[in-house]
């Protein structure tokens, strides 16, 4: 009887366990576009002194990654795209 209640606890479980990770990688990307925009914001600023191209391009990354936070189909697609544009800019301003 036990092992019965138990396996149905843990089918009835298995779509929040599922939901609860989906939402942890997608925060994960999310964070981790938003990190690998901070590190480009600072080589940026860094390499080429040009920190108010740096600070805004870390303004739009943040303002990126709240939308990607926002609209769930997103997820780190908007804060990738910039991560982009400021290895563009990074080595625009280098070369």
């Amino acid at each position: 009887m036990a092992e019965a209640h138990q396996e149905a606890m843990t089918s009835h479980d298995f779509s929040d366990h599922k939901g609860t990770y989906e939402g942890f990688l997608r925060l994960s990307g999310i964070g981790m576009a938003w990190v690998l925009g901070i590190v480009v914001t600072l080589g940026i600023g860094g390499t080429t002194n040009h920190w108010g191209i740096a600070s805004f391009l870390l303004i739009v990354s943040t303002i990126a990654n709240i939308l990607g936070m926002a609209v769930k189909n997103w997820s780190w697609k908007p804060g990738a795209l910039v991560v982009v544009i400021q290895l563009l800019t990074l080595l625009l301003l280098t070369h």
